[in-house]
């Protein structure tokens, strides 16, 4: 029963760490501007991924064959991060650096791969040295980066893969002391990739720093140190499992932040494009309105209404009703024109364009809601956009 629960801890952590490096690789054009970048982070995502899925199989004894891709993505992470910091610091890492992470990388990948059961506790010591050192030799590489040559933007995202790098290392040592002396309940190398996630995901948000996150993650760390509490007062059980329920609890709570910083980032892109498109306005009149909103609303399905498509309707009450609201959304109000049209053109949003002639834009963009920032974002647009009509007009 011991082996099960240490198993399914283990397991569960694992999937959450893939999980959180699979929600941050499907964010990465947004968090990564830099195609050379994010092409160097995309590969120590993917690595990541496949790490922590292949390692499940490998404890839970699936066969030969996880085994040995654990082995051989566990080789390659001191050299993914050696990737991705060249990348960042824009310069080459030393050639001893260069040829310890990739050499090392090899040695032990194929050691991995052949499997040799006589030194199989002498490959572990000796993967968890490499890793140690491979990563705390990235991390003085990076930390040795002339900063005057960068701009402050990738400072400060350079500081973020550090704090990561620092955070990982004594994590991941935990992962090779399962049978020894020093063998904790459940291994922790799970948790420093979702805190690496975290942390990547707060790269492309200005409004954050470092510091910010770190606090995040200890207010994640006390609510699942509570509800770990909780459990131990309903349930009774002992010191081991009582940890093994703590670390599920909060690689739980880190994947739930993960997906709900990766939610909100998706939000600030939609204000970001929104306003891209109003600076880049060029031309009037209501196509170039009809083009404004489609891109800033993401709705390929926008399409123009005159005048002359609402004949069979009272123009003065749907006049005066967009006139005291130029963006209405579907449930949102009690008018059975506005209704009507949302479902008459199989729209969430209609947008006020012009007065004489009555002109609206419809729209399909369920992910915008009125009542947040989105929302606020769309009427920022229809008011650039009733300007280019009337300088059409004029």
């Amino acid at each position: 029963m011991t082996d099960m629960a240490t198993f399914l801890a283990d397991a569960w952590v694992s999937l959450c760490a893939a999980l959180g490096a699979a929600t941050v690789l499907l964010r990465l054009k947004d968090l990564v501007q830099r195609p050379e970048i994010a092409r160097r982070f995309q590969f120590c995502l993917w690595v990541l991924v496949v790490l922590m899925l292949a390692r499940i199989g490998h404890w839970g004894g699936w066969g030969w064959l996880f085994s040995a891709i654990t082995s051989i993505c566990a080789a390659l992470i001191p050299l993914t991060a050696l990737v991705l910091s060249e990348g960042l610091v824009r310069r080459h890492a030393p050639p001893v650096l260069k040829q310890f992470c990739a050499w090392g990388g090899v040695t032990f990948g194929l050691l991995g791969l052949f499997q040799f059961g006589n030194i199989e506790f002498e490959r572990l010591a000796g993967l968890m040295l490499f890793q140690l050192f491979g990563l705390g030799g990235v991390a003085l590489f990076v930390l040795r980066r002339d900063r005057d040559s960068l701009s402050h933007a990738e400072n400060r995202t350079i500081n973020l893969i550090s704090l990561s790098f620092l955070l990982i290392l004594p994590f991941l040592a935990t992962d090779f002391m399962r049978g020894t002396s020093l063998d904790l309940p459940v291994r922790l190398g799970g948790v420093a990739v979702l805190g690496l996630c975290w942390l990547s995901i707060a790269m492309n948000r200005s409004g954050l720093r470092p510091w910010d996150t770190l606090h995040g993650f200890g207010i994640v760390f006390v609510v699942a140190a509570l509800l770990s509490l909780i459990v131990l007062g309903i349930v009774p059980m002992d010191m081991r499992s009582g940890l093994q329920v703590m670390t599920i609890i909060l690689a739980s709570l880190m994947l739930l932040a993960i997906w709900q910083a990766a939610i909100a980032l998706r939000i600030e892109d939609r204000q970001l494009i929104a306003l891209r498109e109003i600076a880049d306005a060029d031309g009037h009149g209501p196509k170039v309105s009809l083009e404004l909103l489609r891109r800033a609303a993401g709705s390929p399905d926008a399409f123009l209404v005159d005048e002359a498509d609402l004949a069979d309707m009272n123009l003065n009450e749907l006049r005066a009703s967009f006139t005291a609201t130029p963006v209405q959304q579907l449930g949102a109000t009690d008018d059975e024109q506005v209704n009507w049209l949302f479902s008459r053109f199989d729209a969430t949003h209609a947008v006020f364009l012009s007065d004489t002639p009555l002109q609206l834009i419809m729209l399909n963009s369920p992910e915008i809601a009125a009542l947040d920032s989105t929302g606020t974002a769309l009427r920022a647009v229809q008011r650039m956009a009733q300007v280019l009509v009337s300088e059409g007009q004029a």
